[in-house]
């Protein structure tokens, strides 16, 4: 049985995207009415990627990809639209102030080419964008501005590195390079915690996505310590959510692997209890653990038996 993996920023913030599909819809439809009486824009651009972008990750939910490549196609002319005025910024400050917005851009290109199968191009978005944030990061601590306004930026310079060490990290995995996986999502665990402290939700991500590249290498105990430790995180700050459900997925399948059948099935059931009452019992993500409860690792033993 494969480990569930939660999108890269976090179930709740996915799922939370599905009721407006009809605004974006409307959103759509708005700037295609524009776009087809005036010049594009920056803004309009940015604005039209990022409508088909919202599309396509609703779309892709439903194993739908085409709308997401449409949605790519958009991004990638805002990317052009703003390399153009990061090129043209010649004061280091204002570029910099630049240097993040295509950052971010350059990261979702990359999320997109990866939710469309191509870990390899992701990473080539994916590392444009980390020197961008580097060398943003490098211009704000090298500033004798010393204000709320400097930290504040500074810090969102950071958070954003972490998230695209987080990134990349999930594609060298799936591009099969385990050990670039393994060094990119322990930078983006340490820069976590350098920002927001050991024990925020968002340390427990980082330390579940170490599992998951323990559990690929068969390091199974090494998995579930990490699995164990983001669980007793979310206990403490939220722990009524689906991620915590998949984390408990991955710790009974862990336990598992160890040949731990009694701590395996505890831990399974509780995930299948709160997937259920936060999911609903139809969601793919509560048959994917109601399956392993029932036919067990190799689908024919179920556990228990």
């Amino acid at each position: 049985m494969p480990l569930a993996r939660a999108p890269q920023r976090g179930v709740r913030k996915l799922l939370g995207g599905i009721p407006r599909l009809s605004s974006h819809a409307s959103a759509f439809e708005h700037i295609s009415r524009s776009a087809s009486t005036s010049p594009p824009s920056a803004s309009s651009t940015s604005s039209t990627s990022n409508t088909y972008i919202n599309l396509g990750k609703f779309e892709t939910l439903g194993a739908d990809v085409g709308r997401a490549a449409t949605g790519l196609a958009y991004l990638e002319e805002t990317l052009r639209v703003q390399e153009a005025e990061y090129a043209a910024e010649e004061e280091e400050l204002r570029k910099t102030t630049k240097a993040m917005p295509l950052a971010m851009s350059l990261h979702e290109v990359g999320r997109q080419h990866h939710q469309l199968g191509d870990p390899t191009q992701a990473i080539v978005f994916y590392q444009r964008a980390k020197g961008l944030v580097e060398d943003a990061i490098s211009v704000r601590m090298g500033s004798s501005r010393s204000d709320g306004k400097r930290t504040k930026a500074l810090t969102y310079a950071l958070f954003t590195k972490s998230e695209v060490c987080s990134s990349l990290g999930a594609a060298y995995h799936d591009a099969g390079q385990a050990e670039e996986a393994l060094l990119q999502h322990q930078q983006a665990l340490e820069l976590r915690k350098e920002i927001v402290g050991k024990e925020h939700p968002g340390v427990a991500e980082c330390v579940n996505n170490l599992g998951n590249i323990y559990f690929a290498r068969g390091s199974y105990q090494k998995a579930a310590e990490h699995f164990e430790q983001a669980l007793a995180i979310l206990a403490a700050s939220c722990p009524d959510t689906p991620f915590v459900a998949l984390t408990l997925y991955n710790l009974g399948l862990c336990r598992a692997h160890l040949g731990q059948p009694q701590p395996a099935e505890a831990a399974l059931k509780r995930a299948l209890r709160l997937a259920e009452r936060l999911l609903g019992s139809e969601h793919r993500q509560v048959e994917m653990i109601r399956q392993t409860l029932e036919k067990g690792l190799d689908g024919t033993k179920p556990f228990g038996s």
